[in-house]
């Protein structure tokens, strides 16, 4: 591949700053309304044709949406927001994200590129030590921040579609470019994946920033193990409301049922036969404090090293809670909310990407394999991309953690955004030889 007729520092700085705006407009899971029309409006400068809106995704496999009133308020802001008031009308509803196609000059396989773009439930630190309010860039949004890298992701998707598209007499095949939603939660790739996007993909890759601490930039892991099977789901325990100090017999706790299983779930026994989790994020109950609790709602994950040992943490969890029902005479429910499974990167690919990773300026050092050690939505494209008979990759982008993810100092080091676009292009536009192989 050869990149010399591209300004590559310009391309950097371009995206720097398209980073700096998807941080300062953080959009959660299925509310990327704003992003994704900012993405789209910059794909369609390129020429390129952009599927979004409801056209892409399947309705019944949208996990984990928000609540109307959620949704609506978010598209509200995003309407005020956005000088393209025309893609976020197409995306009401929750249909966020987008994909395009670069066509290139020659036949080849087709290459899976996926990005995504939701950020965190968490409210940014306001402390000018923290470099987005220092440069101006912290988020506008209350309670919403990226604080896992997906501006970063997001930015990246969009550069490597402009430096594809500078290198298309070059390419070989076709790349499809993936901008997902609702990452967090492993909540978006179901029914993207569901809608058959994935399924003519000879490569696949995904990629992240960070991760492990002590990655420097120009460190790169070509693949990896360790990816964790997990279930989200949320629990509602519905009692009986009276009078705490007149009747309280008349009542069924439910905040007390809820207590009860949210400390047995803590409880389980773990597995022998590898890493098992469980957490209990939020617990939202009662409406006064003289009325027994009628209802408490628990938002619940579980997690194992197989889906095996997933699904036995899953189905105690779910014992659990509905022995802490009956104990208090209320009754109990579930709302699946996302999961995601174990992937192995395939090996081939992992040896194809290291040689190319071998060859570029920038990249200091490669690992073949790291243990992710977290659940990762991109699994579910990854699996379906295997069962179609492709192979898959997972990047890890090694940069300096100024904060762990998902916490509120948390920041990307942006020199790992031109070096990542110029990865993810490298892989592209090489692939066509390995079907020659």
């Amino acid at each position: 591949m050869n990149f010399d007729h591209v300004s590559l520092e310009q391309l950097g700085q371009e995206m720097i700053q398209l980073r700096r705006d998807f941080h300062k407009h953080p959009e959660s899971g299925w509310t990327e309304f704003r992003t994704t029309a900012r993405i789209i409006d910059e794909l369609e400068k390129l020429g390129l044709t952009v599927q979004y809106g409801p056209s892409i995704h399947v309705r019944e496999k949208m996990f984990g949406l928000p609540k109307e009133d959620v949704l609506e308020a978010c598209w509200q802001r995003a309407m005020s927001e956005t000088g393209r008031p025309d893609l976020v009308e197409a995306m009401k509803g929750g249909y966020t994200g987008c994909l395009t196609v670069i066509e290139g000059a020659l036949p080849g396989p087709t290459v899976g590129i996926r990005v995504d773009i939701d950020c965190n439930d968490v409210e940014e630190a306001d402390d000018p030590k923290h470099p987005p309010c220092a440069l101006g860039f912290r988020s506008t949004h209350p309670k919403c921040m990226h604080a896992c890298g997906h501006d970063a992701h997001g930015a990246i998707g969009v550069g490597v579609a402009k430096l594809l598209c500078a290198c298309k007499d070059q390419l070989r095949g076709r790349v499809l470019l993936v901008f997902q939603p609702g990452e967090e939660g492993l909540r978006g790739a179901a029914s993207l994946t569901a809608a058959g996007h994935f399924s003519q993909c000879d490569y696949f890759f995904g990629g992240h920033v960070g991760l492990l601490d002590g990655l420097g930039v120009g460190t790169v892991a070509a693949g990896g193990h360790g990816f964790l099977a997990s279930t989200k789901f949320d629990a509602m325990f519905h009692g009986v409301p009276s009078h705490a100090g007149a009747a309280p017999e008349q009542g069924r706790n439910a905040l007390a049922a809820a207590a009860m299983a949210t400390l047995g779930m803590l409880s389980i026994s773990r597995h022998h036969d590898g890493a098992s989790r469980i957490n209990v994020g939020t617990f939202h109950g009662g409406t006064g404090r003289n009325v027994i609790p009628a209802e408490a709602e628990l938002t619940i994950e579980t997690r194992g090293s197989t889906t095996a040992i997933n699904e036995y943490m899953e189905s105690e969890a779910r014992r659990v809670c509905q022995a802490a029902a009956d104990m208090y005479g209320c009754t109990f429910e579930t709302r699946f909310m996302g999961s995601a499974g174990c992937i192995v990167c395939d090996e081939p690919l992992v040896d194809r990407t290291i040689e190319v990773l071998s060859q570029m300026d920038g990249v200091a050092k490669i690992l073949r394999d790291i243990d992710f050690g977290g659940g990762e939505d991109v699994t579910t494209m990854m699996r379906d991309v295997q069962e179609h008979g492709g192979q898959v990759v997972e990047l890890v982008f090694g940069m300096p953690l100024a904060a762990p993810h998902h916490n509120d100092y948390f920041d990307v080091d942006e020199r790992v955004i031109p070096l990542s676009i110029r990865i993810f292009a490298a892989l592209a536009l090489t692939a066509g030889d390995w079907n020659k192989q």
